[in-house]
């Protein structure tokens, strides 16, 4: 009779490039540079953004596969300014900074606070 396999799991809390590195290293992963930035998970709160900027925000945070929360009122523009709440990777973060940084105006300013957040972590 064959003799039922035990699996464990544990949940790990990855907070950096360096420590995903680490782990994938440890299992004896290939590709380490492709999948360390995709580990690591990370919440920005970008305060007091205009609506149209919001808007944009939020659409290449979604194109690219993260989140990004705003307030009910910024797609019909029922209010001026809205909170922004960025959910993603730190491969999304760097793919939503490259695609800020090619409009024009306040995108380019956005994408460099969002640089100076996660300074050490991209």
């Amino acid at each position: 009779m064959k003799e039922k396999r035990k699996y464990r799991s544990k949940l790990i809390e990855i907070k950096t490039k360096k420590q995903a590195v680490r782990e994938m290293e440890r299992i004896g992963a290939s590709g380490i540079w492709i999948m360390a930035p995709k580990s690591v998970f990370k919440v920005v709160k970008l305060h007091s953004v205009r609506n149209a900027i919001a808007n944009i925000i939020k659409q290449e945070m979604l194109s690219i596969g993260g989140e990004a929360a705003v307030n009910r009122g910024t797609v019909n523009c029922s209010v001026p300014e809205t909170d922004v709440l960025l959910m993603g990777t730190l491969r999304h973060y760097d793919l939503l900074i490259k695609k800020l940084k090619i409009q024009v105006g306040e995108s380019k300013e956005i994408a460099e606070e969002l640089e100076k957040a996660l300074k050490g972590f991209l």
